[in-house]
Formats: C-alpha cells, sequence, structure tokens
C-alpha cells in the first residue's frame, strides 16, 4: 500500500473509527482526546502491517480497522479500569465522592438524566453486544462489516444488535414510567 491509497483508507475510515471510539468512551472531558489518541494509534498500525491490506478488499481493511478499534478499545477500557481500582484504593475520602444529583428542574437536566440512563444501560450490557451495538450506531457499519470484524455470522450480529436494543427500550420505558408516577 502506497502513501495515496492510505490517504485514501485514512479519509474514508477516519470519521467512522473517530465516532466509534467516541462512542466507548465515558464521555467525560478527556473522551473526545483519548478517541482521537486511539483513533491515531490505529492509523498507525495500519500504516505499519500496511503491506498485510495491500491486497485486500475495501471492506476487508475496514474490517481489519475496526478489529483493531475494537481490541485497542478493550486495552484502554481495561487500563481505565486499573487505575480507577488504584485511584479509589489511594483515596478513602467522603469528599472527594461525587455529589448526588437532586430531582431535575429543566428539559435540559431530564436530557442529561436520560442520557446517563442510555449509557448506564449500554454499560449492562454483555460486552459481544456492546461492542456490536457501538460498531454499528457510532461506527456506521452493516451487520456484514461488523460480522466480518468480529469473526461472526451477519445473523448473529442483527440478533445482538435486537438484544441489545430491546434492552435499552426496557431500560427507557422503565426510567419513562418512574417520570411519569412522579409527576
Amino acid at each position: 500500500m502506497n502513501a495515496a491509497e492510505f490517504r485514501e483508507l485514512y479519509e474514508t475510515n477516519r470519521a467512522a473509527i473517530h465516532s466509534y471510539f467516541v462512542g466507548r468512551t465515558d464521555g467525560g472531558t478527556g473522551a473526545r482526546q483519548a478517541a482521537a489518541d486511539l483513533t491515531q494509534e490505529v492509523f498507525l498500525r495500519c500504516w505499519q502491517h500496511r503491506d498485510r491490506l495491500t491486497d485486500m478488499p475495501d471492506d476487508g481493511r475496514r474490517a481489519w480497522l475496526f478489529t483493531v478499534a475494537r481490541n485497542l478499545s478493550v486495552d484502554s477500557a481495561r487500563l481505565a479500569a486499573t487505575r480507577a481500582g488504584v485511584q479509589r484504593a489511594l483515596t478513602d475520602d467522603p469528599a472527594a465522592r461525587p455529589a448526588t444529583v437532586s430531582a431535575p428542574a429543566s428539559t435540559a437536566v431530564l436530557a442529561a438524566e436520560r442520557a446517563a440512563i442510555v449509557g448506564a444501560a449500554i454499560a449492562r450490557l454483555p460486552e459481544t453486544q456492546r461492542v456490536t451495538l457501538a460498531m454499528a450506531a457510532a461506527g456506521g457499519l452493516t451487520s456484514a462489516e461488523i460480522a466480518a470484524a468480529l469473526g461472526v455470522p451477519a445473523g448473529t450480529v442483527r440478533y445482538r444488535l435486537s438484544e441489545a436494543r430491546r434492552a435499552l427500550a426496557a431500560e427507557l420505558g422503565t426510567y419513562d414510567d418512574e417520570k411519569e408516577e412522579e409527576r
């Protein structure tokens, strides 16, 4: 793969890979920078292994990129969990714990709370469903592309997406029901 082919591969897939990482991060202040760093790492590895990608079809290259992205995402999450555990062990100060949020007072607060519910529900999904959902929603991949990246049948991908969406809908339905009862 020459530099022009690499540039085309980068321009074609950069936004989808970055979106995938944004969807996999916690949404904190450093999330966009972390997503950008991980995106850069994917394409660095792509450049380092460009000889492997030379004869690969475009959809195979995209699947390879998302496989690398998934692996980096898992590694990043493990590192973050380790750091969080160390930080918790070092500080057991009650003042350092986040304050609880009182009942929402505006539409913006309700929207943020609802987004947090969705984020928590996504975090509770099994890893296979969470990865599949992120690749479809944030990465914009088709079920066939996800199947190629994960090495599973496309039907399995569609089933995982269906189950993930059903679980998220149930969580939001419960949340909406509770909010309606509060009124």
